[in-house]
């Protein structure tokens, strides 16, 4: 029962797609919400927490500033698209309360301990663990601190990886969904290995399993 608030349910993402602004996150909630609202569906819309100031080291923080992003090596690309897409917390609050009004579940992938707590100030219903964390133990620490509802996507991880997070966190009596995941976006139907949502529903039976892709 307390992994409820996972079953059926949608998640939109709301990540570097608003570009740093604000208006444009709004419309894409807005365009969210009546997709949502259409077609009668249990929605969350979700965020990126970065402390971007603290996130990216200081020796890469000009690497490829001023450059199209699309002349970019990919490292020097994510650097500035992180830079530029910035938000304030002010920012991502008046967001998560436009998540709200419109009726969606607000959450983030929190990717640094400082945006952990942002989370808990703003009242989110829900954690995510991005693929690339899911060995980060000083964060899923962070988070478990929380005890909200995590989704974890398993990305490249191994079954070991898996079973160890899955067990930190139900060790934790903290609600858990796990989201199957191949790390590629986009993704060609062919390389979405849709049986492995199979292989963790019979290896985690309590656990709602999901699929992560963009």
């Amino acid at each position: 029962k307390k992994n409820e608030i996972f079953n059926n349910l949608f998640v939109l993402e709301l990540a570097n797609n608003h570009w740093g602004d604000l208006k444009r996150g709004k419309k894409i909630i807005r365009q969210f919400a009546k997709v949502v609202k259409e077609n009668k569906v249990k929605a969350a819309i979700k965020l990126q927490f970065r402390d971007v100031d603290n996130f990216i080291h200081n020796d890469f923080k000009d690497k490829g500033k001023g450059v199209d992003l699309l002349k970019l090596p990919k490292r020097s690309r994510y650097i500035q698209k992180t830079s530029k897409t910035k938000l304030t917390y002010d920012e991502f609050k008046e967001l998560i309360n436009y998540i709200k009004k419109y009726d969606c579940i607000p959450m983030s992938t929190p990717f640094d301990e400082k945006s952990v707590d942002w989370c808990v100030k703003m009242g989110l219903s829900i954690i995510k663990v991005a693929s690339s964390d899911i060995n980060d133990w000083f964060l899923l620490q962070k988070i478990a601190q929380t005890k909200l509802p995590v989704i974890v996507s398993t990305g490249g991880a191994n079954d070991k990886q898996i079973d160890d997070v899955v067990k930190f966190f139900q060790n934790r009596n903290i609600p858990l969904s796990v989201n199957h995941c191949v790390s590629k976006y986009p993704s060609e139907d062919h390389e979405l290995e849709l049986d492995q949502i199979d292989y963790l529903k019979q290896k985690y039976p309590d656990i709602v399993i999901g699929l992560s892709t963009h």
